[in-house]
């Protein structure tokens, strides 16, 4: 009868034990459900307030008036992408340019707080009646040294980028702000040419550049990549610059020899001097640039060119007679020197892609976006000129990593060069 009694009592007491842990049951999925939305409202925050940055960087080139509206919209945007979150905050835009900003950046902070309804630990006291969650990001706008290499040669008036290429550089070069950022732009067939020396100034001399190239010619890709790399150089480096070449081609590589601004050859470039004799007299003792055809644009033996001068009736190079040019020295490994197109064509290739190894190296810290238009590129060679990590067999994870984006056709070339701006925007905000 005791023992009945005890076991009696132990029941009672677990009862009243059970009903404690109820409560504090309630209590800590109450603390779930509040804290796992103040959690959902933290990242959504987060991530609209980093949206509302790059925006606000993205712009800066307008105004920071317009810069700032863009920011308050993009945050919108992304905050209410996440339903149930209640009412959307105004985030607040500061610009400066005092420390920690780096001298001659803009800088931006932009700050949110949104306040959260509890809905169980407002048990707790009055002071848990609500959540505020609150998140802050800072920007900062590098100054940009960038060389815009653009392909001119004469596959470009068949293939429709004659006519779309003014528009979409003139496009793609009013993201960026004449105040802080330097732009040249070069342009390249048989011959290569600074149509627009490193400048802030670089808008209407840009403009007028395009909307008046000729284009006609072979792709001397290296030259033009040259004269790029000489431009950028122009500009000393520091800590917060960004360095970027944006080359642009519709074709391979199909001519060697020498950039137009090589008019004297010396021991590193006697290489490409050819013994040249016939109907256009030239002394043996000068550069001859040499090839012009990729093997997937025609099958014809290379032609060669003075690459110092070109009439006005042919503003693209004058053609000399080689009759006693039947080697090249080549530099491709495993590549034949004998003068044929095929031949070229990989040795202008890997000359190029040389080049452009150089510009990213650490010295120069150069990065590199490059755009093919239509079906006749070489996309792994862009690849490789980009270091862009698609490419496997030539991606170097040490050096700074680009990528190369195509353009089946013309009417796409605008939207790949904008894609390219945003990149290197984003770069540019950091």
């Amino acid at each position: 009868m005791h023992q009945w009694k005890i076991r009696k009592n132990e029941r009672g007491q677990i009862f009243a034990l059970i009903a404690v842990l109820i409560g504090v049951l309630v209590l800590f999925v109450g603390l779930a459900i509040d804290f796992g939305q103040a959690y959902v409202t933290k990242t959504t925050l987060n991530k609209a307030v980093d949206a509302a940055t790059l925006a606000a960087m993205r712009n800066l080139n307008l105004g920071q008036a317009t810069a700032t509206a863009d920011a308050v919209a993009a945050f919108k945007a992304n905050y209410q992408s996440v339903p149930g979150l209640g009412t959307v905050p105004t985030p607040t835009v500061t610009w400066f340019t005092s420390s920690p900003c780096i001298s001659g950046n803009t800088c931006v902070t932009i700050n949110a707080t949104t306040s959260i309804n509890t809905s169980f630990i407002r048990v707790l006291g009055s002071q848990f009646a609500t959540l505020n969650v609150s998140d802050s990001a800072t920007a900062q706008r590098n100054p940009l040294v960038m060389s815009l290499v653009l392909d001119r040669s004469g596959s470009m008036s068949s293939n429709g980028g004659q006519a779309a290429l003014p528009t979409a550089v003139q496009n793609f070069i009013s993201y960026f702000d004449p105040g802080i950022d330097n732009i040249a732009e070069i342009s390249f067939s048989t011959l290569d040419t600074v149509d627009v020396p490193m400048t802030t100034s670089f808008v209407s001399p840009i403009d007028n550049s395009t909307e008046n190239m000729i284009f006609g010619g072979a792709t001397f890709a290296q030259a033009g990549l040259q004269d790029a790399f000489n431009q950028i150089l122009t500009k000393p480096l520091s800590p917060n610059i960004i360095r970027v070449a944006v080359f642009f081609t519709d074709g391979y590589a199909n001519t060697d020899g020498l950039p137009t601004n090589v008019t004297t050859p010396t021991a590193s470039t006697t290489h490409d001097v050819l013994n040249c004799t016939g109907t256009t007299k030239k002394p043996s003792n000068t550069p001859v640039n040499y090839g012009g055809c990729a093997p997937v644009e025609c099958s014809s033996s290379p032609f060669f060119m003075n690459p110092t001068s070109a009439p006005s009736t042919n503003p693209f190079y004058t053609a000399v007679s080689c009759p006693n040019a039947t080697t090249f020295p080549v530099e491709a490994p495993g590549v034949s020197n004998t003068i044929n197109i095929t031949n070229i064509t990989a040795d202008a290739t890997y000359r190029t892609e040389q080049l452009a190894s150089v510009m990213r190296n650490s010295t120069n810290n150069i990065t590199i976006y490059s755009i093919g238009l239509g079906d006749k590129i070489n996309q792994a060679y862009l690849q490789a000129i980009a270091n862009d990590p698609a490419n496997a067999a030539t991606y170097n994870p040490s050096q700074p990593q680009g990528q190369a984006i195509f353009a089946p056709d013309a009417s796409q070339l605008d939207a790949v060069f904008q894609t390219i701006a945003s990149k290197v925007l984003l770069r540019l905000s950091q």
